[in-house]
C-alpha cells in the first residue's frame, strides 16, 4: 500500500501529460456467456489476500458463467489510479488516501466498492516495550514510510490520549518493520491482517493501538476505482463484474480456509508460507463483510468523517499545488458511489 501511495502522488503530477484515451471496451450490452466482455483489473501490488475474492471467483468459473473475461494486470511503476483514469484498465485496486490525492490533482476516478470495509492498519510496538498506550509515544522514534498523512494521523491519536504528539520520524519504507523488530525504532504502522500475522509467525510479539479507539475516523481499507464517467453511465459490464466479485469475497468471508486453498492453488509458488495466507484470510473475513452490510457497500458517514479529517490536515493540494481547505473544493463530486453494486 505504501509503495502504491507514493507512486500515486508521483503519478498525479504527470497525469496531464500521461492522459491518452484507451478503449474501455464497454458497449453497454449485458455480458453473458454468449456475449463475453473483458474486464481489465489493475492490481495495486503483487497478489495478496486483499485480492482473494476476485481470484476465488475466477478459479471457480463464476466470471466465465457471467460472461466476464478477467484480465488481471500486474502492478508496475504507475499507480492504478492513473492507469484507470487513462483508460488503460477498467477498474483498479486503490485506497481512500490515494482517491483523495488523485481527485484533488484532477484525475476523474471514483471508488465503486469497498473491498475492506474497515481500516486494517494499527500502530505497533514490541510487546516487551514500556509503551503501553499512545501518549507514551511522545519522545519516541517512528519508523515510517514517507507518506504525508502519517504524522498527522499519529499526532491525532497521541494528543487524543493525553500526549503532546511530539515524536521523531525515520523514513525507512519497507525496512520500517525490521527497524521496529530489531529495536532501532520504537514504533511503526502495520497491517494487522498481514505484517501482524507475519511477525507472530516469526515469534515476534507486538502490542497494537487502533486508530479508531483514539479519535481517528474509520475508513474502507481497500477500494476499487473506475472512471467517474463509467460509473455515471451505469456500466453493465462493471456491474456484472462487481456482482460476481461480491460473490467471491463473501464466499471467502464465510469459507476462509477453502478460499485460501483455492487462492494458493491458483498462484502456485507465490506463497512460500501458506499459513500466513490462511490466517490472513481468516482475519480479513470481518473486513470483507462487516455485520449485515454486503461486501462492497460504502458507508457514507465513514467517508465523510475521514475526508473531513484528511482535508483539515492541509496536505491535500490541487493540480496547481494549492492546498485545498474544504472537502467541497475537491473536484468531480462524490469520491465514492454504490451505484454499480448489486442493489446499489
Amino acid at each position: 500500500m505504501r509503495r502504491f501511495l507514493a507512486a500515486t502522488m508521483a503519478g498525479v503530477l504527470a497525469f496531464a501529460a500521461a492522459c491518452g484515451g484507451g478503449d474501455d471496451d464497454d458497449s453497454g450490452a449485458e455480458p453473458s456467456p454468449d456475449n463475453p466482455q473483458t474486464v481489465r483489473v489493475q492490481l495495486d501490488w503483487t497478489p495478496n489476500t486483499n485480492h482473494i475474492g476476485m481470484y476465488v471467483a475466477e478459479a471457480k468459473g463464476w466470471y466465465r458463467e457471467a460472461g466476464i473475461e478477467l484480465d488481471i494486470l500486474p502492478y508496475g511503476d504507475t499507480a492504478p489510479d492513473t492507469i484507470v483514469a487513462n483508460g488503460q484498465a477498467d477498474i483498479g485496486f486503490s485506497f481512500p488516501p490515494s482517491v483523495i490525492f488523485s481527485r484533488a490533482a484532477g484525475q476523474d476516478i471514483v471508488a465503486v466498492a469497498s473491498v475492506l470495509q474497515r481500516n486494517p492498519t494499527k500502530l505497533a510496538v514490541l510487546d516487551s516495550s514500556s509503551i503501553t498506550r499512545p501518549k507514551d509515544l511522545d519522545g519516541k522514534t517512528y519508523a515510517g514510510f514517507g507518506l504525508p498523512y502519517e504524522e498527522p494521523q499519529i499526532k491525532t491519536v497521541v494528543i487524543n490520549d493525553g500526549g503532546k504528539g511530539d515524536f521523531d520520524v525515520a523514513t525507512l519504507s519497507t525496512f520500517a518493520y525490521e527497524a521496529l523488530y530489531n529495536k532501532s525504532a520504537d514504533f511503526s504502522e502495520i497491517f494487522v491482517t498481514w505484517e501482524g500475522i507475519e511477525a507472530d509467525l516469526r515469534g515476534i510479539k507486538l502490542r497494537t493501538f487502533s486508530y479508531v479507539d483514539y479519535g481517528m475516523p474509520d475508513f474502507p481499507g481497500v477500494v476499487l476505482v473506475t472512471k467517474n464517467a463509467t460509473a455515471k453511465d451505469g456500466s453493465k459490464k462493471l456491474s456484472k463484474f462487481l456482482e460476481v466479485t461480491r460473490r467471491g469475497y463473501e464466499y471467502a468471508a464465510s469459507n476462509p480456509d477453502d478460499a485460501s486453498k483455492t487462492f494458493i492453488e491458483a498462484l502456485p509458488g507465490e506463497f512460500p508460507e501458506p499459513e500466513l495466507v490462511r490466517r490472513s484470510t481468516r482475519e480479513l473475513a470481518t473486513y470483507f463483510k462487516e455485520g449485515n452490510r454486503a461486501w462492497g457497500a460504502h458507508d457514507g458517514d465513514d467517508w465523510k468523517a475521514y475526508v473531513h479529517w484528511f482535508v483539515e490536515q492541509d496536505i491535500v493540494v490541487d493540480s496547481n499545488d494549492k492546498v485545498i481547505e474544504e472537502e467541497s473544493k475537491i473536484p468531480g463530486g462524490p469520491l465514492y458511489t454504490n451505484a454499480l453494486l448489486p442493489g446499489g
